[in-house]
């Protein structure tokens, strides 16, 4: 019976089975503390925005949750980043020693990846990454908690948000984020080191890995392009944040140049994957929040924890774009030509992704009036790309935005292209084709 479900459908149903799961979980009693009331919806949502990887919450999660409640959100974190088919495909592994020809298919769908390559190999190398850099992530943080906190706060704290930074979730145990450490280069860059790591995606950690240990002379051209896109976006979100906030009273006006460096390379890190913060975002100016809500969507790289339309996407549109101006016939990059049919599938995604976006502010701006509608785009292209990064308007929300924002953050991580390939009859080649006709543009 499985089988005849196709893979695209069994990736959105494994999504949504883990989030009902979750969200019973966070409903039961032992699960909040005695003086918060979590309702459904509430958990809900919170559910939806592990699962998906996201951050934003109705409820606060550090005061909410009980210690099994936050490990409950810890495991949805750690299961919605990787995907619940990965990990059923180690246990698989584990226990019949191998697996089907369409379990290959489906998890290697949910990984982004071909059917044809060495699944056992792989899978065991994303886990083992995975583990690695949380385990490092948590070792480093750890020092960075001790001081405030007693031993096993400390630990669980950092295991929580290592494991909430390499898998771009962005949901903290404080109040406030990470506010409370604004000023501390050491838990700003470990939180970037993991942040930038985790939406690199797999692929490209191998090949550097590779690399570095001499079994490769050269990354390839992909791991070249997404290192590329990372490394220009990085740059020009932190000049972008730091020229516009540099002097708002409400972000980085009081402090001195290096902490304004530091707080802008952090929230140009957290902007397309994480959603961690270390100063509140209610006090940006228009056009920071403008071009945040542009990194946003944009999100990470493929076959990472991040989501979005990703940098690859958008690199392929600009080069796409630049060989049109230029007249050229082909798609270059690094000496080597790029499809153009990889091109027409980036320029669908894009237009996908913006036509639900556009749709669903609309719906929003109409269901809350009364908030300003620049918060409402931040939000729901924060829910859009998965990010978790907010105005402050989340809780004040009506209940049809709320649902709006749960759809969004749902599909932000499953991915609006697998949405619409789920949807869709598969392909089918016909015996003719039509003569070419010439259409006018622009």
């Amino acid at each position: 019976m499985i089988r005849n479900i196709s893979p695209y459908n069994l990736i959105i149903l494994s999504f949504i089975a883990l989030i009902c799961v979750g969200a019973a979980l966070l409903t039961l009693p032992f699960a909040t503390v005695e003086r918060c009331h979590v309702t459904l919806f509430e958990a809900l949502f919170t559910a939806t925005s592990a699962v998906t990887v996201t951050g934003l919450s109705v409820v606060d999660i550090s005061s909410s949750f009980t210690f099994f409640g936050k490990s409950v959100i810890l495991i949805l974190i750690q299961l919605g980043g990787l995907g619940i088919l990965t990990f059923s495909s180690v246990i698989m592994i584990f226990i019949a020693k191998k697996i089907g020809y369409y379990t290959k298919r489906v998890v290697a769908e949910g990984l982004n990846h071909e059917a044809r390559f060495d699944i056992y190999s792989y899978i065991k190398k994303v886990v083992a990454i995975t583990l690695c850099f949380e385990a490092l992530g948590a070792v480093l943080l750890f020092f960075s908690f001790i001081g405030e906190h007693n031993f096993f706060t400390s630990i669980f704290y950092a295991i929580f948000h290592s494991v909430a930074a390499f898998c771009n979730a962005g949901i903290s145990l404080f109040p406030d984020n990470l506010v409370g450490y604004e000023y501390s280069p050491y838990t700003s860059l470990v939180i970037s080191f993991l942040v930038i790591f985790g939406g690199l995606g797999f692929i490209v950690i191998l090949d550097l890995y590779r690399y570095i240990k001499g079994c490769k002379r050269h990354i390839s051209v992909y791991s070249r392009f997404v290192i590329t896109i990372t490394l220009f976006l990085l740059a020009l979100g932190t000049l972008l944040f730091l020229l516009f906030e540099y002097n708002n009273p409400l972000s980085l006006k009081g402090l001195n140049f290096f902490e304004k460096v530091l707080v802008s390379f952090f929230h140009s890190t957290a902007l397309r994957c994480s959603g961690f913060n270390t100063m509140p975002m209610t006090g940006l100016t228009s056009a920071t929040a403008l071009f945040c809500a542009i990194f946003m969507f944009i999100g990470a790289s493929p076959n990472s924890t991040g989501s979005g339309v990703k940098t690859t996407t958008i690199g392929v549109l600009f080069l796409g774009i630049r060989t049109a101006l230029k007249n050229k016939n082909y798609i270059e990059f690094s000496k080597r030509r790029i499809s153009w049919r990889v091109f027409n599938k980036a320029s669908a995604l894009v237009f996908i992704a913006m036509i639900y976006v556009s749709a669903m502010i609309l719906l929003m701006a109409q269901f809350d009036p009364e908030i300003d509608i620049m918060k409402i785009v931040f939000e729901l292209v924060s829910a859009f790309g998965t990010v978790g990064l907010s105005m402050g308007i989340t809780a004040e929300l009506s209940a049809a935005s709320k649902i709006i924002l749960m759809a969004t953050m749902f599909l932000g991580r499953v991915g609006p292209l697998t949405i619409a390939l789920a949807l869709s009859r598969e392909s089918h080649k016909g015996k003719y084709k039509y003569p070419k006709e010439k259409i006018l543009i622009g």
